[in-house]
């Protein structure tokens, strides 16, 4: 049986939120959901972060985990790099394959293998409460049936405290085919984007989310403001909190005030 060593993770640099990435049409990939939690009553995700670091020791050998943008499939995804000494992995999009990899070329007649979220911090709740570290928005996901959908941005801004910037996001299907449904309400229409891999992205618009939907023609069984999340209660109190008169450094460039 090849068993997981014990170990003593520690953090070497935390990294950062890049708001393209985190905020982002992709975003929803930048995010992780840690630890117990009763989907229908939402739940608060933790930032994956570009440049975050870790470190254990293993064998008389410290092993360094780095997250990296972009992976050798993907440039805007995330990326996990290992290093011992001199000796590096490739950028892989898992973490328990780079360092277990690593770690066997390194001791090749071992057979041990590695947890990457536990070697990156993850199941700790120090290092993840860490990672929380001068986040403009925390990211959240909730429940619709069997819908997970990732409200990854909401920037209240204005006199009239009104949504100016809102995303989320939802995996499902699309003319019998996997696709990433993202929403987006804007400060002149709610915007539908669906991607699909070798497949051009396809734009729907609306002046509301159930116009928007209603021209997408799927999941009629559902109003547009169930899909868009906006009608959970985590998302409504969440908007309640934000509405306030001033707007983040970071959506200054959203010219909402």
């Amino acid at each position: 049986m090849n068993k997981q060593p014990k170990l003593d993770v520690k953090l070497v640099s935390i990294g950062q939120i890049v708001p393209r990435l985190h905020y982002g049409v992709n975003s929803r990939e930048w995010w992780i959901m840690r630890g117990d939690s009763k989907l229908e009553e939402g739940v608060f995700l933790y930032p994956i972060r570009v440049g975050w670091e870790t470190v254990i020791e293993q064998n008389n050998r410290y092993f360094f985990m780095h997250i990296t943008e972009g992976n050798e499939n993907s440039e805007i995804l995330p990326g996990y790099r290992c290093q011992s000494g001199s000796k590096f992995s490739d950028v892989e999009t898992a973490p328990s394959y780079v360092i277990t990899s690593l770690y066997q070329r390194i001791f090749s007649n071992s057979k041990t293998k590695f947890s990457g979220p536990l070697v990156l911090g993850w199941v700790n709740n120090e290092l993840l409460e860490a990672s929380l570290e001068n986040i403009p928005f925390r990211a959240f996901a909730v429940k619709v049936d069997d819908i997970m959908i990732y409200i990854t941005n909401i920037s209240i801004c204005g006199q009239k405290k009104t949504i100016k910037n809102y995303i989320a996001s939802f995996t499902g299907e699309y003319k019998r085919k996997r696709a990433l449904y993202v929403q987006k309400i804007q400060p002149d229409n709610c915007e539908i984007s669906i991607h699909q891999k070798d497949h051009e992205t396809i734009f729907f618009f609306g002046s509301t989310p159930t116009e928007a939907w209603q021209n997408v023609g799927y999941y009629k069984k559902y109003r547009g403001t169930q899909l868009f999340g906006l009608e959970h209660p985590m998302t409504r109190n969440t908007i309640n909190e934000q509405r306030i008169p001033t707007c983040l450094p970071m959506f200054w460039d959203n010219e909402c005030l």
